[in-house]
């Protein structure tokens, strides 16, 4: 019996952001660093004696796109 495989993907353009506060003024790599180590918690916070940084939260797009790929019934 033949077997049928598809592959749905989904896409959109979404933001997340980070409010960071710090003491003493940061590299972009330091930014990105301090950002991708932290929670995508609304609740949490992550500090060290430098800095706080908070999740505000992901704005999601209203254009999403989709693509199925497979032998589908017409």
């Amino acid at each position: 019996m033949k077997k049928y495989n598809y592959t749905y993907a989904e896409w959109s353009q979404d933001t997340k952001t980070w409010e960071i506060e710090s003491d003493k003024q940061l590299t972009e790599e330091e930014v990105i660093g301090i950002a991708s180590n932290s929670s995508m918690d609304e609740k949490l916070s992550y500090s060290t004696k430098d800095f706080v940084c908070k999740y505000q939260g992901t704005l999601w797009g209203d254009d999403a796109q989709f693509e199925v790929i497979g032998d589908t019934k017409k």
